[in-house]
């Protein structure tokens, strides 16, 4: 995972907002919201600046560049509801916050990422690491005589679940395709279930 440097420099209390929040949460989510307006290609970083009420030259002092940054919000969004707190991540419940309302932004930002990773090797090796990363935490859930499958399968699930908001022309009710995903992925986590 990428790291996000959340101390300010030594000698110097973190800088916050009026409403408490610091430097690194504000660009991370100027981060999003501009990608979700411009797409990946549009974003810059005096935009992102000007959205976390900071200087252009601030941001390099949490993030080297605009990759690694986007790619830090489509992580802090995705651990959120990803990483297990007790037990056993579940997937279902994983595809269930995963497709609410809240997380539209992420899934767009989500949707930029990859899409840039065809055309950006920097992109692409960063979202190949997160991957690699998330993988091993879902191989030690998965089962069958090829658990990677499992996973990398789910992970297509969920990437494929970035355009729902997209599907216009096919309606159906939201309680009832997340209650289909929700399946699909419990189904592909059943140890009972033979492939």
């Amino acid at each position: 995972m990428i790291a996000v440097s959340d101390k300010a420099r030594p000698g110097r209390p973190a800088r916050v907002d009026s409403a408490g929040v610091a430097t690194p949460e504000r660009l991370l989510d100027a981060a999003v919201a501009a990608c979700v307006e411009r797409g990946f290609e549009g974003v810059t970083m005096s935009d992102i600046a000007r959205r976390a009420g900071v200087s252009t030259a601030a941001i390099y002092n949490h993030y080297p560049g605009r990759a690694q940054l986007l790619v830090a919000a489509g992580q802090r969004a995705l651990g959120r509801i990803t990483t297990p707190e007790h037990g056993e991540a579940n997937p279902g419940a994983i595809v269930g916050a995963f497709l609410s309302p809240a997380f539209a932004d992420t899934r767009r930002l989500l949707v930029e990422l990859h899409l840039a990773g065809l055309r950006h090797p920097d992109v692409a090796r960063r979202l190949a690491e997160w991957h690699h990363e998330q993988a091993r935490v879902w191989l030690r859930v998965a089962a069958g005589p090829h658990p990677e499958a499992v996973v990398k399968t789910f992970f297509a699930l969920l990437m494929g679940l970035c355009q729902i908001d997209s599907l216009v022309g096919v309606p159906a009710p939201d309680g009832a395709v997340t209650e289909a995903a929700v399946a699909a992925a419990n189904h592909l986590f059943d140890r009972e279930v033979q492939p």
